[in-house]
């Protein structure tokens, strides 16, 4: 392994799991596409954009993913002389850059379907170039919390029986249900372009505004990041 192992764990990680990604991707291009067509022939409006469509699926396949990989690649790594802590800033710098990456992707194509639905005349929102950095980090940031908690729940049965897996799976719920209140109705706020940028506005019922929505976000991720690195810091792997 490379002496700057991280930076090799991060890179390896990040392909491999891209790699699986080209297929969710493509699942959910298809069958976005799908509803397109078919809306055009029963003649019921669909005028939503590939990025608010694809935004639940995505934060989904993150959290598997993170359930998936959580450990998986430890013993790999471990095998070629990488240390737990470096395998863990690996995969933290790993799952920000899919996270990014995806949030990228799928940007992308809404604002190539955005300039075709103009010059072929077809229906689609497009308020969310309105507010699009805002809506850039908040997609980015579920994605992100859903790899975490994938991640978390992982280390949980990893480490422990099943039945404190279990215990796991709640924390996990209790994280996710935290962040969905200090978000809540942000997306249709971000993507119906009422909000100005980063204007001071509330989003969510607690009256919280953006940086401070933004700011509980990033106490959340690093409370779980905390947690996974404290129960991982002399992890017993079993290495075949």
């Amino acid at each position: 392994m490379k002496k700057n192992s991280i930076k090799k764990i991060a890179a390896d990680m990040y392909v491999e799991q891209m790699k699986w990604s080209v297929w969710f991707i493509g699942i959910i291009m298809i069958i976005y596409l799908a509803f397109r067509i078919i809306g055009r022939l029963l003649n019921f409006s669909f005028t939503q954009n590939l990025l608010v469509f694809s935004a639940g699926s995505s934060m989904v396949y993150m959290f598997v993913i993170g359930i998936i990989a959580g450990a998986t690649f430890l013993p790999q790594f471990l095998k070629l002389g990488v240390t737990r802590t470096q395998w863990f800033y690996g995969t933290v710098v790993s799952a920000i850059l899919k996270s990014v990456t995806l949030a990228l992707i799928f940007s992308i194509f809404a604002g190539i379907e955005y300039l075709f639905s103009i010059l072929f005349n077809f229906e689609i929102d497009g308020s969310i170039l309105n507010n699009f950095p805002a809506s850039f980090l908040l997609y980015s940031f579920n994605l992100f919390v859903g790899y975490l908690t994938g991640w978390l729940i992982n280390i949980g049965y990893y480490k422990f029986n099943w039945i404190v897996g279990f215990l796991f799976i709640a924390l996990s719920v209790a994280f996710n249900a935290v962040y969905a209140l200090i978000w809540e109705n942000s997306i249709i706020t971000l993507y119906s372009g009422n909000l100005n940028n980063f204007e001071l506005e509330a989003l969510a019922p607690s009256g919280l505004s953006f940086p401070l929505s933004v700011s509980g976000t990033l106490g959340i991720m690093l409370l779980i990041l905390f947690i996974i690195r404290a129960l991982t810091r002399k992890i017993f792997v079993k290495i075949k």
